[in-house]
């Protein structure tokens, strides 16, 4: 199977959308991803906060990733909805109810009202992450797309570093304090209510005409299987970055959210490699993330002097920066325009059970290993298993081809 990332279905919209709309779905599409990133340098804060919950050290990452179970929940049901009735009232209402959900946190102290509020965080992320992506190949035509999914990727990064940053200073001056980072979503939302518009589908007795049977079930549920066992690996670092760096002495919050910052810089370095390899195959681009994930792991798992677990982790994050931009690119070729919301909540699902397993993988393993530092190095040695998979079939058909050998 040789799958490249060649964007098809083209557009079709009376309106030319330019930069306005592709800049106003960029940053609305990282409202999903700042909802773990702003709370990640402030983790160990949250577990020593709430440390009187039971099994706290399972729970309270919970936190973080407990948005991750809307989303996988009720993305394909968002999607589904967008397809039906339209796109841009939706995201407007997810956007508000985001920056209600988010902030909401700031202003309560009871575990289970955070998580509430965490809830509704989710809610909004599954419409934001299926519609937004949905509408980006909605407003471009083909030969537009690539461009502003590789900026989307170098520019989330340059986003996240700064909110890593603000929130590893925020956590420093008390737990509740990295939520008033989810205020920015309101400004994002007054940008959508001026520059998003619905693009134009055909219609049946008032809704959308979207005819199920040639929706592409074996193609999205296997691109759903890859981005799940993905995910799981994505989030490793996000989620348990700053607990190995407090298990290598490193226990200031601001300290831990600069290094997190920093090293997240040669994310976009990834979305560019991505950009200039588009044409290989979709299974190259995997071996190659799995590869730099798994030296990139093992490095920052092994070493214990900060330096080289910076190093280890700007080749980690050049992964990362490969990952969502492969993921999606490679869902988006695969779906036609009435389609694309109900298949990009299929695999926004997919991502976000990953996020939210995660906890409860890493503990697992955490179990058997006994530290978190073995732990990431088990990772590492399965992104590396995962790598080999990926490129085993691919060698022997070439070498059968070339040698004129068989399976038999």
């Amino acid at each position: 199977m040789n799958e490249t990332i060649t964007l098809q279905q083209p557009a079709t919209t009376q309106r030319k959308a330019g930069a306005a709309q592709a800049w106003t779905l960029i940053f609305a599409m990282f409202l999903p991803i700042m909802a773990i990133i702003a709370l990640a340098p402030a983790l160990p804060t949250l577990i020593q906060h709430f440390s009187y919950i039971p099994n706290f050290g399972t729970f309270v990452p919970m936190i973080l990733t407990a948005p991750a179970l809307c989303i996988a929940i009720l993305s394909p049901f968002a999607g589904r909805l967008s397809d039906i009735f339209g796109r841009r009232r939706l995201l407007l209402v997810a956007m508000f109810l985001y920056g209600f959900g988010g902030l909401a946190p700031f202003f309560l102290d009871s575990f289970w009202a955070v998580m509430t509020g965490r809830i509704l965080l989710g809610i909004a992320e599954s419409f934001i992450l299926t519609i937004g992506n949905a509408l980006l190949a909605d407003y471009f035509p083909e030969k537009e797309r690539p461009k502003w999914l590789s900026i989307q990727g170098m520019v989330g990064p340059f986003l996240a570093a700064l909110i890593m940053f603000g929130s590893g200073f925020l956590a420093a001056k008390g737990w509740q304090w990295p939520f008033i980072v989810y205020a920015l979503a309101f400004p994002i939302f007054f940008a959508a209510w001026f520059y998003i518009w619905e693009p134009p589908h055909k219609k049946v007795e008032g809704h959308l005409k979207v005819d199920m049977k040639t929706f592409p079930w074996r193609t999205i549920l296997w691109i759903s299987f890859v981005t799940l066992i993905t995910s799981v690996i994505y989030y490793v670092f996000i989620i348990h970055f700053s607990l190995l760096l407090t298990a290598n002495g490193i226990k200031d919050e601001g300290k831990i959210g600069v290094i997190s910052g920093i090293v997240s810089l040669t994310v976009p370095l990834g979305a560019y490699i991505f950009r200039k390899l588009s044409n290989r195959s979709i299974y190259f681009l995997l071996l190659l993330i799995y590869v730099l994930m798994g030296i990139g792991y093992i490095g920052i798992s092994v070493f214990h002097e900060q330096n080289l677990i910076m190093a280890a982790a700007f080749i980690q994050q050049t992964a990362v920066g490969m990952t969502v931009t492969t993921l999606v690119a490679w869902a988006l070729m695969s779906l036609p325009a009435e389609h694309r919301g109900l298949g990009m909540g299929i695999w926004g699902a997919s991502f976000f059970i990953g996020q939210f397993v995660n906890p409860l993988v890493i503990s697992s393993i955490k179990h058997f290993a006994g530290s978190i530092t073995a732990t990431v190095t088990i990772v590492g040695i399965i992104c590396l298993v995962i790598a080999v998979a990926v490129w085993l079939p691919k060698y022997y058909v070439q070498r059968s081809k070339t040698t004129g050998m068989s399976d038999e």
